[in-house]
């Protein structure tokens, strides 16, 4: 800011402040009301803002539906409101009650964009039903042209340049991140399945199958030497020895006798041809395990032994029978001969 500019400014306000002491002071109207108005600087330069302050005294019985009368307020959605030549672009109030009196203070920013001098007049004041109207003093503001150094070179503003746009600018950012996570979760699923996949085939390639009846033996000699009768455990001995039988059925005939009671097995045994015979042994067993499991029968040591030696009978006469040897030609020709020679 030049010196000149300077001493403008200062000129300009001891100016104004000579006016305004000799400008109409607020007055008190009869219903008791007192409206005062002053400007935080009475000089601003085009763009500045200043704050214009607003203070209404008035008793408390009438501070209802007080109000500033043609007052513009900022609409909704809308950044200002013009007044006077002045854009407002803020306004905030307050309120204070003290010995019966309310005091209201408004605090309104005010922006000019326009130079010259600008007089606000009075703010007309209006309390509640029956009061009179009340004035404020007269402003008067100074807005000073901005100085513009004529060796610059001031270019027109370029005008509103559209974007080359494509389809993909249409696509939502969430679409992209929401494929990606889709994406990212069906490779995790496939990888985990194929991973898994895998592993079952390497497993059972590892793990030789062994057969229902070779299974079967194998476990009925391990329970037979851990003499689970003879020390007292009967329960654990017959639950073991029914488990047994259950695998050895579903292996060899693919009854479901897991997920079966007794009876159901024992019909089941029945309705199988190659079971029926072994039917009622195979009942024999499962009572006296239902007796000890269920009913906490002690049996005596000839029943276990008899239980055991009715399961293991029950294996071996249900056990897969060997495939007969395909018959060599020469053999076929020897039953030949031998038919002939006893005719």
């Amino acid at each position: 800011m030049s010196m000149l500019k300077k001493y403008r400014i200062i000129a300009f306000a001891a100016l104004s402040c000579a006016a305004a002491m000799t400008m109409a002071a607020p007055s008190r109207s009869a219903s008791g009301i007192a409206v005062s108005a002053s400007l935080d600087t009475a000089v601003v330069e085009m763009g500045d803002r200043t704050h214009l302050r607003i203070n209404i005294d008035m008793p408390q019985n009438a501070a209802s539906g007080a109000r500033i009368v043609d007052f513009p307020e900022i609409a909704p959605g809308s950044d200002y409101a013009v007044w006077n030549g002045l854009d407002i672009v803020a306004t905030d109030t307050s309120s204070v009650v003290t010995d019966g009196y309310r005091r209201i203070k408004y605090d309104v920013t005010l922006q000019a964009f326009d130079p010259g001098t600008i007089t606000l007049p009075p703010l007309a004041v209006l309390g509640g039903a029956g009061t009179d109207t009340a004035y404020s003093n007269i402003l008067a503001l100074k807005v000073l042209p901005v100085d513009v150094d004529s060796l610059e070179t001031i270019n027109p503003m370029e005008g509103v340049v559209s974007a080359n746009n494509r389809w993909y600018d249409f696509v939502p950012e969430w679409f992209f991140w929401l494929f990606a996570g889709i994406a990212v979760i069906g490779l995790a699923i496939a990888a985990y399945v194929a991973l898994h996949k895998r592993k079952v085939i390497v497993e059972q390639r590892r793990t030789p199958v062994i057969p229902p009846y070779e299974l079967a033996m194998s476990r009925l000699n391990t329970l037979k030497l851990r003499n689970l009768p003879e020390s007292g455990h009967e329960k654990e001995f017959y639950t073991e020895l029914v488990d047994i039988l259950r695998q050895y059925m579903q292996g060899r005939f693919g009854i479901n006798a897991m997920e079966m009671t007794s009876t159901q097995i024992v019909k089941a045994l029945r309705a199988n041809a190659e079971t029926r015979m072994t039917a009622d042994q195979m009942r024999a067993v499962l009572s006296m395990a239902d007796f000890v499991k269920f009913a906490k029968v002690r049996p005596m040591p000839d029943d276990n032994a008899r239980s055991f030696a009715k399961a293991q009978e029950f294996v071996e006469q249900t056990k897969p029978q060997p495939e007969p040897e395909p018959e060599t030609p020469e053999a076929a020709s020897t039953d030949k001969n031998k038919n002939k020679t006893s005719k």
